[in-house]
């Protein structure tokens, strides 16, 4: 008889294994929709705001003056902890807008071919490359090559 309920026992563990992991599963799968459907909601709204924020600059710990964009007009503003004062009203030409720095994107498939290279070089020659600088020197110049 105690034969019978301890396999009855193990069994019960087991769905009870198996049902725990199917509402994790569940869980994980309701919180990753909810997340992207806030996400695309609140990047719509971003993008179709008629506010933009141009440039920010941190004066101390919680104090800040950004030159925001509100329609077609450009603005100075100081954030701090609980006040938002406007400081002046800046005409277009007095912005210099800076170009956001293009950095190539390496792909990871890239990443793992100089990976590979260095330790096929630390296999022949013993040396060890430590600088990431030389791994990117040698991405950027395979890039170059491959669209020779």
């Amino acid at each position: 008889m105690s034969i019978i309920l301890a396999k009855m026992s193990d069994s019960n563990n087991v769905f009870q294994l198996i049902g725990v992991t199917f509402l994790f599963l569940f869980v994980l799968v309701i919180t990753y929709v909810t997340t992207k459907l806030i996400g695309g909601i609140k990047a719509g709204t971003l993008t179709e705001s008629n506010f933009k924020v141009i440039d920010t600059y941190k004066v101390t710990q919680n104090k800040y003056m950004q030159i925001i964009k509100i329609g077609s007009k450009y603005f100075v503003i100081a954030v701090c902890k609980d006040t938002i004062q406007l400081i002046t009203e800046l005409q277009e030409e007095d912005i210099v807008l800076k170009e956001k720095s293009s950095k190539t994107n390496i792909s990871f498939q890239e990443i793992l071919k100089t990976i590979k290279k260095q330790n096929e070089k630390v296999e022949n020659t013993g040396d060890k490359v430590t600088d990431l600088s030389m791994s990117r020197e040698t991405s950027e110049t395979s890039d170059e090559n491959n669209h020779q």
